[in-house]
C-alpha cells in the first residue's frame, strides 16, 4: 500500500512539537480507506483526513492491522478528542462533537 500512497498530497505539520509528513485523505475514497491498508507507518508519519464542512460520525479500526492515536481538531486546528487505538479494535472512535480534520498517526 506505501506505493499508493505516492498519490496522495502530503503536508508537514508539527504535532506535540514533533513535525509530521501526513498524507492527505481529502477524497471520499481516500477517506474511506484510510491508512487500513498499510502494516507499517514510517516514524513521523500519517494521515490527515480534510472535510469542507464541520463533520460528525465515528472512524473504525477493524480493518488496520497497525496502532494508531486519532486526534480530531475542529475548524480552528483546537484538539476536540483524541484517542489511543489498537489494531482489528472494535470499538469505534466517536469524539461526539463536530470536527473538520482527523489526523491519525
Amino acid at each position: 500500500m506505501m506505493h499508493e500512497l505516492n498519490n496522495y498530497t502530503t503536508i508537514k505539520l508539527k504535532i506535540n512539537e514533533d513535525d509530521y509528513d501526513l498524507w492527505v485523505a481529502d477524497s471520499d475514497e481516500k477517506k474511506r480507506v484510510g491508512l487500513s491498508n498499510i502494516d507499517h507507518l514510517p516514524e513521523r508519519s500519517g494521515m490527515i483526513f480534510t472535510y469542507d464542512k464541520p463533520s460528525s460520525g465515528p472512524f473504525t479500526m477493524r480493518e488496520t492491522s497497525i496502532p494508531l492515536t486519532i486526534i480530531f481538531l475542529n475548524d480552528r486546528g483546537e484538539t476536540v478528542h483524541q484517542k489511543k487505538c489498537e489494531p482489528y479494535q472494535e470499538e469505534l472512535v466517536d469524539p461526539g462533537v463536530p470536527y473538520s480534520y482527523v489526523i491519525e498517526i
